[in-house]
């Protein structure tokens, strides 16, 4: 595993230490990713109990400037994937004994 990410081939692999085929970990963990990003595209909200809530929410349309040359430049709204972690995780990540 790489430190810095977490994929799904590593979710493939964790699949394969729990006891499942190697060839079968890896269609297992592509499954589990693509029903999570179809149920996002389709507006529903996955609910991981201890991890967190991924929702997709509506940003607006909205006019920023250019840093380099401050022309203004228009956005258009577009829908943005939110992940809300848990008061579990955020406690395992702040090191707090009590999870």
């Amino acid at each position: 595993m790489n430190a810095k990410k977490f994929t799904r081939t590593d979710i493939a692999k964790i699949i394969t230490d729990a006891g499942v085929e190697r060839t079968n970990a890896g269609v297992i963990a592509l499954a589990i990713v693509q029903a999570m990003a179809d149920a996002l595209t389709a507006g529903k909200v996955i609910e991981l109990r201890g991890l967190g809530t991924l929702e997709h929410r509506e940003r607006k349309a909205r006019t920023m400037h250019d840093p380099r040359t401050m022309a203004k430049i228009d956005v258009p709204a577009r829908r943005a994937v939110f992940f809300k972690p848990s008061g579990k995780l955020k406690k395992m990540i702040n090191g707090e004994k009590n999870v």
